[in-house]
């Protein structure tokens, strides 16, 4: 039986409804209580005794509760984050390394992560 150890508590386990041997799961530090969460997406290796494959991962500065798979996209997950909001993953994107941004001057800004954003 294939085993993927999680860094934090597990809260909730869906499998894709596209994709039989995928799955994802919502985890939390601390049973939940305070800390970060994790979303887990998982290959289940076919072969008997194969190994499970992390093939994505989403951090939150909160606990996960819940994960679900869309209905209607097989690259979309929906989560309920211990904040109180819902947040939705696209496992279709690359990753962007891009941050933005408001303020009070009712702009948005993006730019790459980790650079200066007053920098010429």
């Amino acid at each position: 039986m294939p085993i993927f150890k999680t860094p934090f508590n597990g809260y909730s386990v869906k499998f894709s409804p596209f994709y039989e041997h995928r799955l994802a799961v919502a985890t939390s530090q601390n049973f939940g209580i305070l800390g970060n969460g994790r979303i887990h997406v998982l290959d289940i290796n076919p072969v008997p005794g194969g190994p499970m494959t992390e093939i994505s991962s989403f951090e939150t500065a909160d606990g996960v509760y819940d994960v679900t798979w869309s209905e209607e996209n097989e690259n979309l997950l929906v989560a309920a984050v211990a904040d109180g909001s819902v947040k939705l993953y696209d496992l279709g994107l690359p990753p962007t390394g891009l941050l933005a941004s408001t303020g009070w001057d009712e702009m948005v800004y993006v730019w790459p992560h980790g650079t200066d954003p007053r920098a010429p």
